[in-house]
C-alpha cells in the first residue's frame, strides 16, 4: 500500500513537468502577437478572459527564458522575435472606410492641389463628432472605435500619414482605395508601407530601449533614424513614426489613453526603469 502510495506523486510530478514544458500553442503565440509579443499583468489578464489559462501562459515565459534575446522589465516579459515576431496589430472597428460618416467627409482628390498635395483625405475630428450624432456613442466609444479605425486601416494599407518632408504636415489621413489611390507618389507611399511592416519587429524592439515606461512617449526621437539605417533611406514616409504610434495605440498597446489623456506606452514600446 505504501509503495502504491509513493509511486502516485511521482507519477503526477513526471506528468506535471511534462505539461510545463511543453511547447505553446500556436493559437497562445499568435494572441501574443496582438498584444506585441508582451506578457504582463494587463495582457495576462486579457489572455485568461480570452480563455487561456496560466499554466499555458507560463510554458510559453518559460520557453523565452531560454534565449537570450527575452527581455523581462517591470513585471513584464518582451518574448523573443524566435518566438514571437512583433507586428501590426489587427483590430478591427466599428467604424468602416466606406461608412456614411467617414464618406461625408473625404475630400475630392484635387481638394488641396493649389497646395501640391494631390489625395483624398479624411477629417478625423470630423468622423468622431459625426458618429457620435449618428449612433449616439459617448465621446469615449466614439474615440475608442476611431482609434481603432485608423490602426485597421493603416495596417491594411487602405490609409496612410505621408509626406517626404517632416517639415510639411499632411492635410489628413489620406485614402488609399479606388480612385483615390491615383496619385503621383504611390509607388513612394506604398513602399514606405510595405518597409515599415517588414521592419516592425527590430524597429519596436530597438527603439524601446530609449523609452522609459510610464515617462516617455513612444515612438522615440530615433525612431526615424532607425528607419533610415535599415532601410538604407527607402522609406521615405518623414511620418511613419506617427502611424506606428496610432497602430499601437488602436491596438491597446499604450495605458490610460482616452479622449482627454494620452495615457503612456506600455511594452513592448518601452522599459520600465
Amino acid at each position: 500500500m505504501n509503495a502504491k502510495i509513493a509511486v502516485i506523486p511521482v507519477f503526477m510530478l513526471i506528468a506535471g513537468a511534462g505539461i510545463a514544458n511543453a511547447a505553446p500553442t500556436q493559437e497562445l503565440v499568435d494572441f501574443f502577437v496582438e498584444q506585441g509579443c508582451a506578457i504582463g499583468p494587463l495582457t495576462r489578464a486579457v489572455a485568461r478572459s480570452a480563455g487561456f489559462s496560466d499554466t499555458d501562459i507560463d510554458a510559453l515565459v518559460a520557453e523565452a527564458d531560454d534565449s537570450a534575446e527575452t527581455i523581462r522589465t517591470g513585471d513584464w516579459v518582451v518574448l523573443p522575435t524566435s518566438l514571437c515576431r512583433i507586428s501590426p496589430p489587427e483590430v478591427r472597428s466599428e467604424i468602416r472606410l466606406d461608412d456614411p460618416e467617414v464618406q461625408a467627409v473625404t475630400t475630392s482628390i484635387d481638394a488641396y492641389a493649389e497646395f501640391d498635395e494631390i489625395g483624398c483625405f479624411l477629417s478625423g475630428q470630423e468622423i468622431t463628432e459625426r458618429v457620435q450624432e449618428t449612433r449616439g456613442w459617448g465621446q469615449e466609444k466614439a474615440f475608442r472605435e476611431y482609434l481603432r479605425f485608423l490602426a485597421e486601416n493603416l495596417r491594411s494599407h487602405d490609409i496612410t500619414f505621408y509626406s517626404d518632408d517632416m517639415l510639411k504636415t499632411p492635410p489628413g489621413f489620406q485614402v488609399l482605395t479606388g480612385d483615390c489611390a491615383d496619385v503621383p507618389n504611390i509607388e513612394d507611399i506604398r513602399r514606405s508601407q510595405v518597409l515599415r511592416d517588414r521592419e516592425f519587429d527590430t524597429l519596436v524592439r530597438t527603439d524601446s530601449r530609449e523609452v522609459v515606461c510610464l515617462r516617455d512617449d513612444a515612438p522615440s526621437y530615433r525612431f526615424m533614424e532607425l528607419a533610415h539605417k535599415l532601410t538604407g533611406g527607402e522609406i521615405t514616409n518623414a511620418w511613419m513614426f506617427f502611424e506606428v504610434k496610432l497602430m499601437a495605440l488602436g491596438g491597446g498597446w499604450f495605458v490610460g489613453t482616452s479622449a482627454t489623456q494620452k495615457g503612456t506606452p506600455r511594452p513592448p514600446l518601452c522599459r520600465f526603469e
